[in-house]
């Protein structure tokens, strides 16, 4: 993986993560335009487009190309910017799929630069997507990711309910998040 090491200090990533069919995309843009906000998109949905098999050497040129894309938002000088998806998703999707995670993946999480994560519940209805893999698993890998923030640096809230409820909770916590950055 290129640059690995280097940190970007220029604002703040509020990431969006959590299992499969949790609503992170329609979350992650929603609150990207109300706090006009640049978005990351989620590297993995364009780059897989049209195949459904993929190899350990795929996941680590998803995760370049997820870092470039946070990189480039971060560029563009906004003091946060909004991700569908960051290295996490990639962390934990390697791991059930081959095992022990790649070295340049772990270095990669470890230069992660100043971020917040909202990590949604899976307690919406699975919507089938061909990019799909675990609707009957997503309360064990619900599990994961709360490990894995707890175990992290990086503050998160924990975003559930339907519609209108979910976004209510997601906007309080990006409204104090951003509001400690003033």
């Amino acid at each position: 993986m290129a640059r690995v090491e280097e940190k970007h200090e220029s604002g703040l990533v509020i990431c969006l993560t959590g299992p499969e069919s949790t609503g992170k995309t329609t979350l992650a843009a929603a609150l990207a335009a109300e706090f006009d906000l640049p978005m990351v998109q989620e590297a993995a949905r364009d780059y897989l487009r049209g195949r459904t098999a993929y190899e350990r050497a795929d996941l680590l040129a998803i995760a370049e190309l997820q870092l470039a894309a946070e990189a480039r938002a971060l560029a563009g000088g906004s003091p946060a910017v909004l991700a569908d998806t960051d290295l996490m998703v990639i962390q934990v999707w390697w791991e059930e799929k081959f095992g022990e995670l790649d070295v340049r993946i772990s270095e990669a999480l470890q230069a992660r630069s100043a971020r917040r994560y909202l990590l949604t519940r899976p307690d919406i209805p699975w919507a089938p997507d061909p990019l799909r893999e675990s609707p009957n698993d997503r309360s064990r890998l619900y599990l994961r990711y709360q490990e894995l923030l707890a175990g992290s640096e990086f503050p998160f809230a924990e975003i559930g309910g339907e519609g209108g409820a979910r976004l209510k909770a997601a906007r309080l916590h990006v409204s104090r998040w951003l509001e400690e950055m003033r």
